[in-house]
């Protein structure tokens, strides 16, 4: 009795080992699938899984190289007017004041001029004469420079909106509440909008509709425009970020870390990628580079490596083509002009890279301090200083071309450009549309 016991002890004693195994093995199972599955997600693994589609590159949303449609001109971030030829001397067209300091550079679209006001209000005026063609009040200040598409007016709001108003008639056609503030200008590729804002993502928007399509992470505050090429989205943040994302998915590709937040928005020209960061670093990514699994975790381990001296050669992030300085801090973003990334310092130093090599290709030092984002007409970079005048350089070779005095104060945004004009908006709540010969 006792040995028949004793086995059938044993046998049960092996039967609930046996199904210790199994339950081990299931759980074990579901651990793998879990871990796998947050692999994907936080190593961005699915562009390598699934690559994404190759889309054709739409640059603008308007079709006419003079017109200026968004906040750097075009969908690019660029900030440059090809078709677009500026010489002294000047005259003044026409100057009216607007209800409320306009903060963002105005968009100029089919001989219409679309701003929109601290004071609330979205405006139409006739580029040529200055008449007001509709007005729409907002509701809320805007910090946000219009992007015109189609039959639409965008921009955003600082209670927490993006607003598409009707370009001939400035009706409301749909908004949409983003839950954070809007400080950065939307832009506009393939039916589809994008705008960031403080709750750390990219967003992108039917264009039509104002229906969600997906929201990206930027890992920090989005107030800066994004950028396009047609083949990827491009944003940064202030949480020391450039991120690259899928058009159609809205999955990230390269998650760039610059050690410093990023000054204003990034630049796609020439299949390559351009941002300057707070502290005066110049980088240029490629546009279609990939984050790989662990490629951080590798890149800090090589730097930690050279800064002990460990190794000579210093590691570059995945995607870096050149890295360059602009010889002191930066707050606004670069302009991209004829092969050269234009870039300026809060010392008003302004430097030509290569957009190929990085190389320097000149160098300038202002007399003023610069106190607007670079624009480009033509062959003539054109930057405003807290003195009230303008100055325009030679983007080949950084020599002053013409100094003007607006007679007036200095401007509250970048200009824009269009033709033979500059629209420039003032401190004291002046619109001024400032033509060259």
């Amino acid at each position: 009795m006792r040995r028949r016991a004793r086995y059938g002890e044993t046998v049960s004693r092996r039967g609930w080992r046996f199904r210790d195994v199994r339950i081990w093995l299931a759980i074990s199972f579901v651990v793998t699938v879990l871990l796998a599955l947050w692999t994907v997600q936080a190593f961005q693994l699915m562009p390598l899984l699934i690559p994404p589609p190759q889309t054709v590159s739409t640059f603008n949303s308007s079709e006419h190289p003079h017109d200026w449609a968004s906040v750097r001109g075009n969908a690019g971030g660029t900030g440059w007017s090809p078709g677009s030829a500026l010489e002294p001397p000047f005259s003044t067209r026409w100057q009216i004041s607007t209800p409320g300091k306009v903060l963002a550079t105005p968009a100029v679209v089919d001989d219409r001029l679309f701003i929109a006001t601290e004071g609330g209000l979205a405006i139409s005026l006739d580029a040529d004469t200055g008449e007001t063609v509709w007005t729409y009040d907002v509701g809320s200040p805007s910090d946000s420079a219009p992007a015109i598409a189609g039959d639409f007016v965008y921009l955003g709001t600082r209670d927490h909106r993006v607003l598409a108003l009707d370009r001939i008639t400035g009706q409301l056609r749909w908004e949409r509440d983003l839950e954070n503030i809007v400080l950065g200008s939307p832009i506009v590729s393939d039916g589809t909008l994008y705008i960031g804002s403080t709750n750390g993502k990219l967003e992108a928007l039917d264009a039509s509709t104002g229906e969600p399509r997906w929201s990206a992470d930027a890992n920090g505050w989005v107030v800066a425009h994004p950028a396009t090429d047609g083949a990827i989205v491009a944003a940064t943040s202030l949480g020391e970020r450039f991120v690259t994302v899928d058009p159609d998915t809205g999955r990230r590709r390269l998650v760039f870390h610059s050690g410093t937040p990023v000054a204003g928005g990034p630049v796609i020209a020439d299949g390559s990628a351009f941002f300057v960061t707070n502290r005066g670093g110049v980088w240029a990514v490629d546009p279609a580079a990939i984050s790989r699994p662990f490629s951080r975790f590798a890149y800090v381990a090589k730097f930690n490596f050279f800064a002990w001296r460990l190794r000579s050669d210093a590691p570059r992030q995945t995607g870096v083509r050149w890295v360059g300085s602009a010889r002191g801090r930066v707050k606004y973003s670069p302009a991209y002009a004829g092969g050269n990334l234009l870039v300026v310092n809060e010392s008003s130093g302004v430097t030509a890279f290569g957009g190929a090599n990085g190389s320097v290709g000149w160098e300038a030092q202002l007399d003023g301090e610069v106190i607007t984002e670079p624009v480009v007409a033509g062959g003539t970079l054109i930057l405003g200083t807290a003195d009230g005048r303008l100055h325009g350089l030679n983007v080949t070779t950084g020599s002053t071309e013409w100094i003007h005095d607006t007679g007036g104060p200095a401007l509250s945004a970048a200009p824009s450009v269009s033709h033979r004009t500059m629209y420039l908006p003032s401190t004291d709540g002046r619109l001024v549309a400032l033509e060259g010969r």
